[in-house]
């Protein structure tokens, strides 16, 4: 549920972007099965409670399923606004060159280097910071490709990473906005401000709720919190500016889905704030739950810097963490705060990096933080994974 819910948010937004309903009907798809999933492990949870001390922890299970089918909703919901022609507004194509992993469509044309390569070969998270999420071959489509997956003439890909990596596929270019007059287009330039935050502050909520369930993290559980509190002012605040900016009296159908994608953020921080809840209860979470985020595609992990790493006296910038390692630094534990990273933000040694990525990309981070564990073993003092 967990691997197929988050697959499902990064191919709804892609539907939204591309108009593609396609695509958006087979997140349609994924939504009733993760909606079978949640029913039959319900039925699996009932049957393992034998004692009070056994439905206690397994509440924790019901609830962070429960969040992760509300994500898929959330998903649906997006992939909705295309299937149901309501329209995509032109600045959604602006919102989406602005957040901080960018989604992309691009063709494999005849003299491309990636021809019969198989997806594992490519390394493209660990050289680019870059996944491909999607093929589409004729017209079928391959969700979450494995690594045996070759690559062929005519696919269309719909690949996911940072900016810097998604440029070396192809520079992303929607819509023309250059005959926007000066008023309007410091309007429009503020819905796309609004919109952003609110996407990559819903997405880190998520990363940061699986930290805590993870490492059972109070800390890190009452970021979640905090920042679900701050997501409902943002969603106001986004909502009030959309509605006085004008701009639905020139496209209203559009305008509709650019609401409606505002929607569908909340309802994802909703969903992880209450995985955050499950710690804050001051219940030692399911080891089940522990064993299914480790066992995901995309797992979370902390760190510690130690005094002979090269990532000192760095910002996160200058670093090149995600490039180097395809792990994303949600937060610096340091001297018992959290603190959320900026991209000028220094690392210092003593400094507990807390990042979410493919699982691959773990023990490269490890290295970078402690060049000592050239065998990427356990060192409890050190990292904690779990």
């Amino acid at each position: 549920m967990k691997n197929i819910s988050e697959l499902m948010i990064d191919l709804a937004y892609s539907s939204a972007l591309y108009n593609d309903k396609d695509l958006a009907e087979d997140v349609l798809a994924l939504e009733d099965r993760v909606d079978n999933l949640a029913y039959l492990l319900e039925m699996e949870i009932m049957l393992a409670a034998r004692d009070p001390r056994d439905a206690e922890q397994l509440i924790g299970v019901s609830t962070v399923a429960a969040s992760a089918d509300k994500i898929s909703d959330a998903a649906g919901d997006i992939a909705a606004i295309v299937t149901r022609n309501i329209g995509i507004h032109p600045i959604i194509g602006e919102i989406f060159e602005k957040v901080e992993e960018r989604i992309m469509k691009v063709t494999v044309q005849p003299n491309s280097s990636l021809i019969e390569k198989q997806i594992g070969e490519l390394d493209l998270a660990a050289s680019m910071g870059v996944d491909i999420i999607a093929i589409r071959r004729n017209h079928d489509w391959i969700l979450n490709p494995n690594k045996q997956e070759r690559v062929y003439q005519a696919d269309i890909l719909i690949t996911r990473g940072a900016p810097s990596g998604v440029e070396e596929f192809k520079d992303l270019a929607e819509g023309d906005l250059t005959t926007m007059d000066g008023e309007n287009r410091v309007k429009f330039e503020e819905i796309v401000s609004r919109f952003v935050e609110l996407k990559d502050t819903s997405e880190l909520m998520m990363d940061l709720a699986y930290s805590a369930l993870m490492l059972n993290s109070k800390e890190l559980a009452d970021e979640v919190e905090r920042l679900e509190e701050r997501m409902d002012d943002m969603h106001t605040g986004f909502e009030l500016l959309a509605l006085t900016s004008g701009f639905k009296n020139e496209e209203a159908p559009g305008f509709l889905g650019l609401i409606r994608l505002g929607m569908a953020t909340e309802k994802i921080a909703d969903a992880a704030a209450e995985i955050a809840e499950v710690v804050l209860r001051g219940i030692e979470p399911h080891p089940i739950l522990k064993l299914a985020i480790r066992e995901a595609e995309e797992t979370v992990m902390q760190t510690k810097v130690t005094l002979d790493s090269p990532l000192i006296g760095k910002s996160l910038k200058e670093a090149r963490v995600h490039d180097e390692t395809g792990m994303w630094v949600l937060v610096i534990k340091r001297d018992d705060l959290c603190v959320r990273p900026r991209p000028d933000t220094k690392i210092r040694a003593g400094d507990i990096l807390v990042a979410s990525g493919y699982t691959e990309g773990t023990d490269a981070l490890k290295r970078l933080a402690s060049p000592k564990l050239e065998d990427g073993s356990e060192d409890t003092e050190n990292t904690d994974d779990i």
